[in-house]
């Protein structure tokens, strides 16, 4: 994470990760569903739209300021590091540990951002709900 960042932005963004995440996960699996033989064939399905979409709505809490949707997402993302790790050993390929890898990354991003909600939900602060993409695509006025 960037150093001249306040705390409210960090974990705005890390929200905003979460929230990427889940989006990513459950349109992958929706496209599983929908017909695509090699998602399917990498584990994604029925089980994988409803973690992805609970992914989203754990994003969105730690938007809206939830240090508990934080800690599940956390929880989460370390759970699929071990599932996914555990498929690497199983299967020996290659998508289950980029997959996995992910998942570490993502979920070591979340523990650091762990301090900086407490900062925020210290000070009454709310982390910011800004994206650099609203400017582009919302003209105000």
């Amino acid at each position: 994470m960037k150093k001249n960042l306040t705390p409210e932005k960090n974990v705005g963004n890390t929200a905003n990760l979460i929230i990427f995440l889940g989006i990513l996960y459950t349109s992958l699996s929706i496209a599983s569903l929908v017909g695509c033989h090699y998602l399917s064939s990498r584990g994604y399905g029925i089980t994988s739209v409803t973690i992805g979409c609970t992914i989203v709505a754990l994003g969105y809490g730690t938007r809206y300021g939830s240090d508990r949707s934080l800690y599940a997402a956390t929880f989460i993302f370390g759970a699929l590091a071990l599932y996914f790790a555990y498929t690497f050993f199983i299967s020996h390929t290659v998508s289950p540990l980029l997959r996995s890898g992910l998942c570490i990354w993502a979920c070591s991003r979340f523990v650091r951002t762990i301090p900086e909600m407490k900062r925020v939900k210290e000070t009454g602060s709310s982390p910011d709900k800004e994206s650099r993409y609203k400017s582009f695509f919302i003209k105000e006025g």
